[in-house]
């Protein structure tokens, strides 16, 4: 039989998608990496987001007004790492890792090419829980690699092993890919022999 372990107040949760926020302009942003991203609302689309409220990042997005959330890849856990242990105070982060700009559609923050997910979000609502910046992000827009698409006409048909995303584990603090498909949610419940 097994027994539970008590740890107390702890921020473990996981996995959570490692992501590069991105606040400013095409000519001067900022990149931070944020593991705490959340859906929030579907009608309309929105993200959360969370922010020390020690760095400059969060000021960043409060000046801005708007920020993109771009999904790293295994393929850019270097960068990722990097843009989330330097401040954005004393550096461009785009320069220093070679990641690249490219023009949103309808905010003023860029998004990243070396991410074949992003998300451009109007920031709707803030507030300081703790230490910690809540934004909230309206969905403006979202922007797919087209050859990570197994359908280019249906946002439901990523290939997610060719995105490889890269998962972080809070609190164990480890960087991991996703393993293989194990169901179908909305649909594999049905088939659960109930007790009753």
């Amino acid at each position: 039989m097994s027994t539970k372990t008590r740890f107390g107040p702890q921020k473990i949760m996981f996995p959570c998608p490692t992501t590069l926020v991105v606040t400013g302009t095409m000519e001067e942003a900022n990149i931070v990496t944020i593991a705490w991203v959340s859906l929030l609302t579907s009608q309309p689309p929105t993200l959360g987001i969370s922010v020390g409220t020690r760095g400059f990042s969060g000021e960043a997005i409060k000046k801005n007004k708007d920020f993109t959330v771009n999904i790293a890849t295994v393929g850019i856990m270097l960068e990722a790492d990097f843009c989330g242990i330097r401040s954005g105070r004393d550096m461009d982060k785009f320069a220093q890792t070679g990641l690249t700009p490219m023009p949103s559609r309808l905010v003023n923050s860029p998004i990243i090419k070396e991410c074949p997910l992003n998300i451009e979000c109007r920031l709707t609502d803030w507030r300081i829980i703790g230490r910690t910046n809540h934004f909230v992000g309206e969905i403006l827009e979202t922007h797919v690699d087209t050859d990570k698409l197994k359908d280019v006409d249906h946002i439901g048909s990523i290939d997610v092993e060719a995105f490889d995303p890269l998962i972080y584990i809070g609190g164990v603090r480890e960087y991991r890919r996703l393993g293989p498909k194990t169901g179908d949610p909305y649909k594999i419940g049905n088939n659960l022999k109930t007790k009753q």
